[in-house]
């Protein structure tokens, strides 16, 4: 999170930095070359009076769409009245700002600013759709899902698809990867592993085990509270009491999903 501040904050910096100090060479460039009666005479600091309110627009655009981007279900519908909320606060303020300092009229600042705002809005949006959005739980584990690991077997390196690892075990500074038809190695302790994985398709069953949700087959529950898992392949999963919980609740939210 700390990280998707930082690039907030530094695009929004950068950018709209950029931004003034373009706008103002600009209008000094054009005083320049132009004869007296056509310079626009502006003060040094106008750039940064007309635009400098969005160092602040930005990046609560760019909070909102990412609280937006994190619900599930939601669609374009929402990100438009997300920007159209920071149109009609950008304009207001705008206008009333003119209003009370420069005594402009109102319709004049908003026929300069309208056409204005929601382009600088549908750039900002396009910026955080390519370089802030914080991707989805559901978007993350599709990709993961699909994605091949590098591990050992034997004396040979061999990729794996993540889909095709049925369970895990911890082998001191190494894992155990179990699929149907073999047993690879990988250097990385179980939690490390784990953060490789999808959240949505593998569960800790154990201090030394996680298993593919997918091969699940039965549970048997022992008097002692702990349970075995029996996997579609045949293997026999150690079940501590203490991952009982996390697991039924997996398995509720697959149920609810189907």
């Amino acid at each position: 999170m700390h990280t998707v501040y930082k690039a907030i904050l530094t695009i929004t910096g950068v950018g709209w930095t950029a931004v003034i100090i373009f706008l103002t060479a600009i209008d000094l460039l054009h005083d320049w070359v132009e004869v007296e009666s056509e310079r626009l005479n502006n003060p040094i600091w106008w750039a940064l009076q007309e635009w400098g309110l969005w160092y602040i627009y930005t990046p609560i655009l760019f909070l909102w769409l990412n609280e937006l981007s994190q619900q599930n279900k939601v669609c374009w519908r929402d990100y438009l009245v997300c920007c159209s909320a920071l149109f009609v606060l950008s304009m207001s303020i705008q206008a009333g700002f003119d209003y009370l300092v420069y005594r402009d009229d109102i319709p004049y600042t908003l026929y300069y600013f309208a056409p204005l705002h929601p382009l600088v809005i549908y750039v900002c949006f396009m910026i955080w759709y390519k370089f802030i959005r914080i991707e989805t739980s559901e978007e993350n584990n599709s990709a993961m899902i699909n994605q091949r690991l590098l591990v050992d077997l034997g004396g040979d390196k061999s990729f794996i698809q993540i889909k095709d690892i049925v369970h895990i075990v911890a082998a001191r500074n190494y894992v155990e990867i179990h699929t149907e038809s073999h047993q690879y190695l990988k250097r990385a302790t179980l939690s490390q592993f784990e953060a490789m994985l999808p959240t949505d398709m593998f569960v800790r069953t154990h201090r030394s085990y996680l298993v593919n949700l997918a091969y699940v087959e039965r549970i048997i529950t022992k008097a002692s509270g702990n349970a075995i898992i029996k996997l579609s392949t045949g293997a026999q999963i150690s079940l501590s009491k203490g991952y009982k919980k996390a697991l039924k609740s997996r398995f509720d939210m697959l149920s609810q999903a189907a």
